[in-house]
């Protein structure tokens, strides 16, 4: 066999080939894992606000239409009340400002921290309620009722866990093509 001295290149062009090689196809890697990272990390903020304590969570799933009465002169406010200070609330809310309607408060959720009570009164005396209810170490939190937002939200989440699953198999894809010497499997199968 005849080596051809032509066609070889020196060592130093072979191996800064190879550097440029792998510095793209690790440049691509931490990309596609960013990617994968921030879809992930919306949907841990999601699972966050779905089941963290009643103070910071997305309410839309605990309030139901008929909880909540909006008219010209009515509305109903949610109340995160501390567990400790239910009979509290229970005890003082008709008289944190006029023109409450009487035992209108209806517990509708409770967690280890907080519970969840809706309250009825007067448009006009809603800012006073909420600064009395402050004061006394009750949070009302605002919220407004919509199906549509509702059903926005489960979308968007339908669609964040489908884009997670798509980025996943893409990512392990191109790990099993550029990596394909190297077993990354096992690595790779717990995210």
């Amino acid at each position: 066999m005849k080596l051809n001295i032509q066609q070889c290149h020196p060592l130093k062009e072979i191996v800064d080939s190879i550097h440029t090689q792998v510095a793209k196809i690790e440049d691509d890697l931490k990309v596609r894992v960013a990617e994968y990272n921030n879809v992930r990390s919306q949907l841990n903020a999601i699972n966050r606000k779905q089941s963290g304590s009643l103070a910071v969570r997305d309410l839309s799933n605990l309030v139901k239409p008929e909880d909540i009465i909006i008219s010209e002169n009515l509305i109903t406010l949610l109340a995160i009340v501390p567990k400790y200070s239910q009979k509290d609330w229970l005890a003082s809310y008709e008289t944190l400002t006029s023109y409450v309607v009487p035992r209108s408060s209806k517990k509708l959720h409770e967690d280890n921290e907080y519970a969840l009570y809706t309250v009825t009164l007067f448009r006009r005396v809603a800012d006073n309620f909420r600064t009395s209810s402050r004061e006394k170490g009750f949070q009302i939190r605002d919220f407004e009722y919509s199906s549509e937002a509702q059903e926005n939200r489960k979308q968007e989440i339908e669609r964040i866990v489908q884009d997670q699953e798509s980025l996943r198999s893409s990512l392990l894809q191109w790990c099993y093509t550029s990596y394909g010497e190297v077993n990354f499997f096992p690595t790779f199968r717990a995210m």
